[in-house]
């Protein structure tokens, strides 16, 4: 039984000449956890809010992936091209379960992403990289 055999897409949003985009990396060796629920309260009101919770296994190292590296050191890269992140801070970084092929860009945009796939947006990031065993990060999105 493995526990780290789902794959993600990842859409990370930069601006570059005023223009956006977003660079896809494909990440193997994640878990991925459908329709984890949260109990919210609003005006003594209680509803169950769907989400999304996905482990991105940094024990062992999986072919093709690309680099992962911090938010702050993503945004200060030249060339965004061969590594990810996942930045909660902004509501711009999206997650799709499995491997998607397309590139957003003209003809695809992430209003279309959205409407094809399930893409979630990253809404927090919890990283346990730095423990003696498991070294993981687990990302909530929504």
């Amino acid at each position: 039984m493995a526990f780290f055999d789902d794959v993600m897409t990842v859409y990370n949003y930069r601006l570059e000449n005023g223009e956006e985009r977003w660079n896809r990396s494909v990440v193997r060796g994640v878990q991925w956890r459908h329709g984890k629920r949260r109990v919210t309260a609003d005006k003594g009101v209680f509803t169950d809010e769907a989400e999304e919770s996905v482990t991105v296994d940094f024990t062992r190292t999986y072919q093709r992936n690309p680099l992962y590296v911090s938010p702050k050191e993503y945004a200060s890269l030249e060339d965004k091209g061969g590594s990810w992140t996942l930045n909660p801070a902004d509501g711009t970084d999206f997650i799709v379960c499995g491997e998607v092929a397309q590139e957003i860009g003209d003809g695809y945009s992430i209003s279309q992403l959205k409407k094809d796939f399930d893409a979630y947006v990253i809404v927090s990031v919890s990283d346990n990289r730095n423990r003696n065993r498991l070294k993981h990060i687990r990302v909530v999105a929504k």
